[in-house]
């Protein structure tokens, strides 16, 4: 009894520090990142100086591995993942609406340092979740859980393994799909949201591709976290690569441009690289779970038929 309160005591603790101190702090340092005119309609790498922008984010960044690791293992891993969303979330809310980002700078160039962004936020979120991850302490408190483990070993397993592609591929599609749809408009706030209900599908259609797959191969592996956080984190990446060809940097009406004037920028390109990895950690644990309630359920279903 006492350690579950100790534990409840440590989960709320660690979200007030995330949510009121860090989330804040982090936010102040990208509200210092200037665009070409002196606004704030500007990512980290996409500012007036590329220098600034980039101390910014490094700044930004070593707060969340911090943060991360240590709530990860001073309370747990999916705790981990909440505050680092948190963290993000206060970032993606605050900075400026990705529209004004290509309006002032409508050229290719833009697009690529966009997607360098969400590499680079990919890769320490990535190294965030690697670090918290502490496989002799749970194995020694006898509280393992499979499901959000992010060692190198692991994820090179379920990310290999043909569920966890499958998977990986069901998550980035649903991520897509749902942006497209969502993303009506290119608010900071919507950003944040459509970045948030991207993850959730993104965590129920990989869940249940990967669930299709174990009950085909007749495999109990457990649905990992791994493959569904990386296939969201990857649109990133991705996204802005594909806005170069659809819709292009082309001044036409059906340009990049011209579909900003029109207030029809496509939903893919409205959420923001750390809105993308918000929704990762946030959305898809959400989405997962719901699968994998109704996954025990009817398993336990077909124990007690029988």
């Amino acid at each position: 009894m006492i350690e579950a309160l100790s534990h409840v005591m440590k989960q709320w603790i660690a979200r007030a520090i995330s949510l009121c101190v860090v989330g804040p702090l982090a936010a102040s340092i990208a509200a210092g990142v200037n665009a070409r005119d002196g606004s704030h309609a500007t990512t980290f790498l996409t500012g007036h100086s590329l220098g600034a922008g980039a101390s910014s984010l490094a700044m930004v960044l070593g707060l969340v591995v911090v943060m991360g690791v240590a709530v990860g293992r001073l309370v747990d891993r999916r705790e981990g993942l909440l505050n680092i969303a948190f963290v993000f979330g206060w970032v993606a809310w605050t900075m400026g609406r990705m529209g004004d980002v290509y309006r002032l700078a409508p050229e290719s160039g833009t697009l690529v340092m966009v997607a360098i962004e969400g590499l680079i936020v990919c890769v320490c979120v990535l190294v965030a979740l690697v670090l918290m991850t502490d496989r002799n302490k749970e194995a020694n408190a006898g509280h393992d859980d499979e499901l959000s483990r992010f060692d190198l070993a692991f994820i090179k397993h379920s990310v290999g393994c043909k569920a966890g592609w499958v998977s990986m591929a069901g998550a980035f599609l649903a991520a897509v799909i749902l942006s497209t749809i969502l993303g009506q408009s290119d608010l900071p706030g919507q950003s944040v949201g459509v970045g948030f209900f991207a993850g959730i599908g993104a965590g129920v259609l990989g869940a249940m591709a990967a669930s299709s797959m174990n009950k085909e191969n007749h495999a109990g592996e457990p649905i990992a976290f791994a493959p569904l956080v990386i296939g969201v984190m990857l649109c990133s990446v991705l996204m802005p690569v594909l806005g170069m060809l659809r819709p292009g940097t082309g001044a036409g009406a059906n340009g990049l441009l011209g579909l900003i004037v029109i207030g029809d920028l496509p939903g893919y390109l409205v959420v923001s690289p750390v809105a993308w990895a918000m929704g990762s950690l946030l959305g898809v644990p959400v989405g997962h779970s719901w699968v994998s309630h109704s996954v025990q359920q009817a398993t336990d279903g077909q124990g007690v038929g029988a």
